[in-house]
């Protein structure tokens, strides 16, 4: 069955609002992946160490490496740390949260998901020992994930087996074969050359790849349990899941089971190509994914640096968003032709320019409608379930 539960419905508040703001306000011509790898950045996974008095040099070595210092710099990851002396009173929060872990070993480990994840669940809890905190920070799979994405591929899907041979095959044919076809139908946005700098515009690709995932993995447990985690109900599931993951490292949502069709892998990859309709991260649909990478350096700037003080407005599908009819292959628009060759290269920003005031009224405008699509949105939310 199809699991798109309220944060796949998300992208439908986001769509609704977008209906509703006025055409006189610049949409964007950016691709949702595109914007999301160069401005959105992650959402912090929260580690915790518990510890009673001062811990010695090798624990808190231990304990550096859970930072971008730790490891000789080569972690970047979406982490926060927080020590917690429990002999120094800590607040009941903390002591409610070693009591629940049953914490007998110091130091001792929890990473959780980020506050916007609203995930009970820790990710991961364990003795402070490096080999596990270096699973919990990074493994195989998501490096792999991280050098597509840096390397400029629109979505890697990652498809989660379920341990049947025959079901995983059948659903990794049906995933790479229905994306393999929509590369040959599905069009760039035309960019709008305020939004970029340089050629820009000729550099980025439309490109799509899958990377298989087993839920029996050592490396990558932590991994698995933070795609599991990302909507409430997955781990229920036996069946083969298939997670978009773009920007830097976003999961929009989960597919399962006979929810890998046609028209749901169209869905998610029609959005995630077409013109950013929101720039605000967090009214946008996905949860973000901890993985170490340095992405200032990684990603090579296209975005103006003009472009983050004008309103957006563009729904996925119209004619700015350079979609297409999946079923009939025609183009809405005519954008230049995307190249899975093509690399991206630096390119020097123009002179900032001071943004255009919005004008008072239209904002009193666009803030009643975007509430009267967020209660439209509700109400089909409500008729889906």
């Amino acid at each position: 069955m199809s699991h798109l539960n309220f944060r796949a419905f998300a992208f439908w508040v986001c769509v609704t609002c977008t209906v509703l703001i006025p055409a006189s306000v610049r949409a964007c011509s950016v691709p949702v992946f595109r914007y999301a790898l160069e401005r959105w950045a992650s959402d912090p996974y929260q580690a915790v160490v518990f510890h009673r008095g001062p811990m010695s040099e090798a624990q808190q070595a231990a304990v550096k490496n859970l930072t971008d210092d730790g490891l000789a710099g080569q972690i970047h990851s979406n982490v926060s740390l927080r020590t917690v002396d429990l002999d120094q009173n800590p607040g009941p929060e903390f002591l409610a949260l070693s009591e629940q872990l049953k914490v007998t070993t110091l130091p001792w480990v929890v990473v959780r998901h980020p506050d916007a994840t609203n995930v009970p669940v820790s990710l991961w809890s364990g003795p402070l020992a490096e080999s596990g905190i270096k699973q919990v920070l990074d493994s195989p799979v998501r490096k792999e994930i991280v050098r597509r994405l840096a390397s400029g591929e629109s979505v890697v899907w990652t498809l989660l087996e379920v341990g049947d041979p025959q079901k995983d095959d059948e659903a990794a044919k049906l995933l790479e074969s229905r994306l393999a076809y929509l590369t040959t139908v599905l069009k760039l946005p035309k960019l709008d050359q305020q939004d970029v700098v340089g050629d820009a515009g000729e550099q980025l690709r439309l490109a799509f790849s899958v990377v298989r995932l087993s839920r029996k993995d050592a490396e990558e447990q932590a991994f698995v349990k933070m795609l599991l985690g990302s909507e409430p109900g997955l781990d229920d599931i036996a069946e083969p899941m298939a997670f978009p993951i773009f920007g830097r490292g976003r999961v929009l949502y989960a597919l399962a089971g006979k929810g890998i069709n046609h028209e749901h892998i169209d869905q998610a990859s029609t959005f995630l190509i077409g013109a950013c309709s929101c720039q605000v991260k967090e009214q946008n649909p996905g949860v973000d994914l901890l993985v170490s990478a340095d992405w200032e350096h990684l990603i090579v700037p296209t975005l103006s640096p003009n472009l983050d003080s004008q309103t957006v407005a563009s729904l996925p599908g119209d004619s700015a968003s350079g979609s297409v009819d999946v079923k009939s292959g025609a183009a809405r628009t005519s954008p230049a032709e995307s190249s899975a060759a093509v690399e991206v290269v630096s390119f020097r920003p123009p002179e900032k320019a001071a943004p255009a005031p919005t004008p008072p009224g239209n904002a009193i405008l666009i803030g009643g409608l975007v509430v009267a699509g967020l209660a439209g949105a509700s109400f089909l939310l409500r008729r889906k379930t």
